[in-house]
């Protein structure tokens, strides 16, 4: 907690024999200091160099504003620790000097800006939420004025943020990725422009909103993906995306993503005709190129305990097929059709308004053979392509075991404990 002490540097004796009285402002074993307006000469200084209480009127005067600052930080609560000394010998300069009096609380404004957003139907509304929600938990509490942001304190809360839990594994050592730090402090950041566009009226010099923390803050960058093809961030990002229970097709197009990544690309026809597991495998006739191929298409992939969630939320709980979408949508097409138009609110959040569900194979593939080693020819394999050798394709037994460690590879390098 800082601390706050009046103090009379005698090094700086002025040369009529006064000294300027100090407000000392220590925090986290490092101290900043306020000039005041008050001088005193050593006849009201005891031979510590502190200032006599008895009959002086400038003792009053400076424990008052001592008093003042005191009472300020105790308002700013577990949130302090998120400054530095100078910071927060700015802050107590401010109230001393009658500056930025008009405080606007961050929270009681964002959550304003979220209510608004949902009653006109803006569907960003629920990643600003979760965002200031995160917020809310690194803060402590819903104590935190406008002027309290600052480039010192977003930094602190990116590095809260990457040691949280993803909400892509249940596993606590998976962590926030920096595409999922980007979209959280994006959200922070677009409330506070929100802000100062509507308080701040330059023309008129009413500025209620003075400080810019972002100018000094930058948002995490990560690796830009090929045209057609995610990067680990942006997959990672998708999974942090969040939606109100009244978008569900938003929440579907989402999760299905997913499934077809972890599915190495399975298309949305498959997944709407998919039959249940068998000995912890999916098999399938891929329905595209099944009628144009002697194997039919077969294909078969190992179910990985990423999988297991989404298995659970879509059950068919007839047993009819592994996923319940039959139950949702009339036809496979209707499925696909929707699916793509809701990816694209997905796509927006994550910074790819172009995404469709197809991205999902492409970028599988992309990061298997660019990231994982994974060798064309077994690429080709694992996504069901006729190899051109049908005279050996014959004769050579599949080995889908090619399939499994391929994945493996896959999901452990997006969705691994050691991303960072």
């Amino acid at each position: 907690m800082a601390t706050v002490s009046h103090v009379i540097l005698k090094q700086q004796k002025k040369d009529d024999g006064t000294y300027n009285v100090k407000i000392r402002i220590t925090h986290n074993r490092k101290s900043s200091y306020i000039a005041t307006t008050h001088y005193v000469d050593s006849s009201s200084l005891d031979k510590n160099y502190q200032l006599k209480k008895r009959n002086n009127f400038i003792y009053d005067e400076v424990m008052l504003d001592v008093l003042r600052i005191r009472k300020m930080f105790s308002g700013i609560g577990n949130s302090i620790n998120n400054y530095t000394a100078k910071e927060l010998a700015k802050k107590a300069e401010d109230l001393l000097a009658g500056r930025n009096l008009d405080q606007i609380n961050f929270f009681d404004y964002g959550y304003k800006v979220i209510r608004d957003f949902k009653s006109s139907g803006k569907p960003s509304y629920e990643n600003m939420e979760v965002g200031l929600r995160r917020l809310e938990a690194f803060i402590g509490s819903r104590e935190l004025n406008f002027s309290d942001i600052t480039s010192n304190l977003l930094r602190r809360f990116e590095e809260w943020l990457r040691q949280q839990p993803s909400l892509v594994s249940k596993k606590k050592e998976v962590t926030i990725s920096s595409a999922g730090v980007k979209l959280y402090i994006g959200n922070i950041q677009r409330i506070f422009n929100i802000a100062k566009d509507e308080l701040n009226d330059e023309d008129r010099g009413i500025i209620r909103i003075a400080n810019n923390p972002f100018s000094k803050y930058r948002l995490p960058k990560y690796n830009a993906p090929s045209k057609y093809a995610l990067s680990r961030e942006q997959i990672r990002a998708i999974t942090e995306c969040r939606f109100d229970i009244n978008c569900m097709g938003k929440l579907i197009a989402r999760d299905v993503f997913i499934m077809s990544f972890l599915l190495v690309g399975m298309n949305t026809a498959d997944l709407y005709h998919l039959l249940p597991e068998s000995h912890g495998r999916f098999n399938y006739e891929r329905r595209k190129t099944s009628a144009k191929r002697a194997d039919k298409a077969f294909f078969s992939v190992r179910i990985e305990p990423e999988l297991l969630p989404y298995m659970e939320r879509y059950k068919d709980l007839l047993g009819d097929r592994a996923f319940n979408f039959f139950t949702r949508y009339a036809s496979h097409d209707q499925f696909n059709h929707k699916l793509n138009s809701h990816i694209k609110a997905v796509g927006n959040m994550i910074g790819v308004p172009e995404i469709n569900m197809y991205f999902a194979r492409r970028s599988w593939a992309t990061i298997a053979r660019n990231e994982c080693g994974v060798s064309m020819d077994d690429i080709a394999f694992c996504l069901n392509h006729k190899s051109g050798h049908n005279i050996t394709d014959v004769y050579v037994a599949r080995d889908w075991e090619i399939v499994d460690r391929a994945n493996r590879k896959v999901i452990d390098y997006v969705f691994g404990t050691n991303v960072k």
